[in-house]
């Protein structure tokens, strides 16, 4: 399946990150900053919120799973501790 950085979700979620950036990011912000795929969690978010439906985000999905793969997320979320 083909990454679609052009799907009218991920174009939004970019303006997004980009008004955030000049704000101050609350908590979990930085935490979803930090993965190096807000962009990418957002354009799933807002398509689930569309939507409702995740099967036609599959195209979000995929964009946001290779980004949270190729920045190495994988290895760092198993070595947090969970108390």
């Amino acid at each position: 399946m083909e990454q679609n950085t052009t799907s009218k979700y991920y174009q939004e979620a970019l303006e997004e990150y980009r008004e955030l950036c000049k704000d101050e990011e609350d908590a979990w912000d930085k935490r979803i900053d930090k993965t190096g795929c807000y962009v990418e969690n957002m354009a799933l978010q807002l398509c689930h919120a569309e939507t409702n439906d995740w099967r036609k985000c599959l195209g979000e999905m995929a964009l946001f799973r290779k980004c949270w793969d190729s920045k190495g997320n994988r290895d760092r979320v198993s070595t947090v501790d969970r108390k």
